[in-house]
């Protein structure tokens, strides 16, 4: 009988994102075998396990436990950052890869410590930047730069709040706004713009809200690759959008995943597409395309663990997840937030 090829994945964390998109995507890969799951919260684990397949006698309360048990070769580590860096040290102290949410903890230094860690333990790792995978954008960007590099990029968030009583900021003020959220734009613009980051000029304003944070910024990026960048995060606008402009030699692409895509070239007419079309061929037979196949979650996992298979660096690994984290920060301290 041949050996069971499948990469062996615990998880650790059972909240709303990781059921929603995250544990969907990875337990749907015919080469992934679920094999434990962690919660401090035994009926949530419990739950999640019945969905997912996991075995009964495979749910824990303590990761450190499933690890010792289980002996996975990757974990999934989903949780918000002010809980996330005690058990991701920990699954690399062990030796196991490690796939993580945005942000890579709390601040700068914790993220930088994490990145060693993993070097110095042989660690393959991954930070969730879903909107760099989905398949929209891969495909946009593939087509603009079929023509030349990108020499100008535009990439936005934004969003309407909700309580506006609040304080900006996220996990009752653990964080701030842009480290913690508005990082995804800030990551995309990086992936977009390549090279090193040269200088950041920014803005930053608090508008209809309580507080000490910003919950509106923009900044203007230079690349080494001499590429420009424009990044505008904002929580006080109509509707939440995440889209992104990309322009090369003589042809733009406008990419918002959850809505339309076009690309027009030579002062020709916009070829417009829906971007979840981008992700026809990627449901096994009998399924239906979902939001986490055209956003980039299943994508994202995809590409983890054909690293992992294969023992090669993931695209958004801790040390690349670092250089986003700085480039925020360098927002923050331009704009007067920090």
């Amino acid at each position: 009988m041949m050996a069971d090829s499948r990469v062996r994945v615990a998880l650790v964390g059972a909240g709303v994102m990781a059921n929603r998109f995250h544990y969907p995507s990875v337990a749907s890969l015919p080469d992934v075998e679920l094999v434990g799951i962690s919660d401090l919260i035994e009926p949530k684990a419990r739950e999640t396990a019945e969905r997912f397949g996991i075995a009964p006698d495979r749910v824990y309360t303590d990761y450190r436990w499933m690890i010792s048990d289980v002996q996975p070769r990757a974990v999934y580590v989903l949780m918000p950052p002010q809980h996330l860096y005690e058990p991701v040290y920990h699954a690399l102290q062990q030796g196991c890869h490690v796939f993580v949410e945005k942000p890579l903890g709390l601040t700068v230094g914790q993220a930088r410590m994490l990145s060693y860690t993993a070097g110095e333990h042989g660690c393959l790792t991954m930070v969730g930047f879903q909107r760099r995978y989905s398949p929209a954008m891969t495909s946009i960007r593939q087509q603009v730069e079929a023509r030349g590099p990108i020499h100008f990029a535009e990439v936005e968030f934004l969003k309407s709040t909700a309580d506006l009583t609040k304080p900006a900021g996220f996990y009752d003020g653990a964080i701030d706004p842009l480290t913690s959220d508005g990082v995804h734009a800030v990551d995309l613009l990086r992936w977009l713009c390549g090279g090193k980051v040269e200088e950041v000029h920014a803005v930053g304003r608090r508008r209809g809200i309580p507080g000490p944070n910003s919950n509106a910024f923009s900044a203007h990026v230079t690349f080494s690759t001499g590429a420009v960048g424009f990044v505008q995060y904002n929580q006080l606008t109509g509707r939440r959008i995440f889209r992104a402009e990309l322009h090369g030699r003589n042809i733009t692409g406008y990419v918002d995943a959850d809505r339309e895509c076009f690309l027009v070239a030579d002062d020709g007419e916009p070829e417009a597409r829906p971007s979840r079309e981008f992700a026809q061929g990627v449901v096994p037979a009998g399924g239906e395309l979902q939001p986490e196949h055209w956003q980039g979650f299943w994508h994202e996992s995809r590409h983890f663990i054909d690293c992992v298979a294969a023992g090669e660096t993931p695209s958004s690994n801790f040390a690349d997840a670092v250089k986003s984290m700085e480039l925020a920060q360098r927002i923050l301290l331009a704009s007067g937030d920090l």
